[in-house]
């Protein structure tokens, strides 16, 4: 069994109290107040582990998708990188915030339990996608493979003062392609260098870059590459790549990536990482989406499966102006936007950055 210690050294995953790690965020990019992507939100876990006592603190980054729900990894809500498998966990519960500076929840003061931000809601239900492992993810990975990491958190209290993320649907995921542009957010490593397991822990500040798809596989993508590049690293598992490839809606953003693994083991954040497709596993959102409906883990279900982002722009039978939904709109860095040339050179220009 590989120490603790190597761990987060293969993998952008969550940060726990005996990990020995430092939290970590997006790499070459700028800090963004809570406004900006407006979706993306720090998952916090919240533990009772047997004989030791709560554990409170900054895991991962996870996006709303709809007013109860958020996308994250898989590897983001397994117990096993909480406990190497030492400990039985008492509980398991994840909140989210989406306050920007969350330096408060490593105040040494807290001894590991600190208060929740004021603006946290928390789970009342979580998936794993069913054949996740985090062993298979445990391995050195090299390169772009098919882990299935990703997951849902249910969340016991409707979000609606912000506006939730749409994800692409097939005919949109064919935009997916080597050299489209991405926005990236995290709350993780702001710097490729390791981190003293020992030392002080890095505060989680919501950090953000452009960058672009470097490489496509089908479940997963690679996003950013070399040392110039906007890219991710520990402490932004679960976290989202936003595209504008949007075919229909009144907004064109949609959420395509979530964050997974480090692309090579052996340089870790110094290649960026790999992205868990969205659009490879619409129907297991959508089923674990209803299910959870029917089980009574979510409040809002007013679309039990994926929401719709509308009709297309131009249609004359859309009665609602190609919204779909009321109460929120798409997630997009400043504000709404119909489809037009603009979005469709944003499609097709597909220019690398560097």
């Amino acid at each position: 069994m590989k120490t603790p210690f190597l761990l987060p050294a293969l993998f952008l995953f969550p940060i726990t109290a005996f990990a020995g790690t430092s939290q970590h965020a997006i790499i070459n990019g700028e800090a963004i107040d809570g406004d900006e992507f407006e979706s993306a939100a720090a998952l916090i876990l919240q533990t009772e582990i047997d004989g030791l006592g709560p554990i409170t603190q900054v895991s991962c980054t996870a996006t709303l998708i709809a007013p109860d729900v958020v996308l994250t990894a898989g590897h983001c809500v397994d117990e096993y990188p909480i406990t190497f498998g030492f400990f039985e966990l008492d509980e398991l519960t994840f909140c989210v915030s989406f306050e920007a500076d969350l330096s408060a929840m490593v105040d040494p003061a807290a001894n590991g339990n600190p208060d929740l931000p004021d603006d946290a809601v928390c789970s009342s239900g979580f998936v794993q996608h069913p054949d996740f492992s985090f062993e298979d993810l445990s391995g050195e990975v090299d390169g772009l493979v098919e882990f299935d990491d990703i997951a849902l958190v249910f969340l016991e209290e409707e979000i609606h003062d912000r506006a939730f993320s749409y994800l692409p649907d097939a005919a949109e995921a064919e935009a997916i392609v080597v050299d489209l542009e991405v926005d990236i957010v995290g709350y993780g490593q702001r710097d490729a260098e390791p981190q003293d397991p020992f030392g002080d822990p890095q505060e989680p500040l919501r950090y953000w870059a452009h960058t672009f798809v470097n490489e496509v596989a089908p479940t997963e993508m690679q996003i950013g590459d070399g040392p110039e590049t906007g890219r991710k690293c520990h402490g932004d598992s679960g976290g989202p790549s936003f595209a504008e490839i949007g075919l229909r809606g009144a907004t064109f953003e949609r959420v395509i990536g979530v964050t997974s693994h480090a692309y090579s083991a052996q340089e870790d954040c110094n290649r960026g990482g790999a992205d868990t497709r969205v659009d490879a596993y619409l129907d297991w959102i959508e089923d674990a989406m209803i299910a959870a409906c029917d089980d009574g883990l979510r409040s809002w279900c007013d679309e039990p499966g994926i929401p719709d982002p509308g009709e297309a722009i131009g249609d004359d039978d859309d009665d609602d102006g190609g919204d779909g939904c009321q109460d929120c709109s798409s997630e997009i860095a400043g504000g709404e936007a119909p489809l037009s040339v603009l979005a469709l050179v944003a499609l097709l220009g597909l220019r690398r950055r560097r």
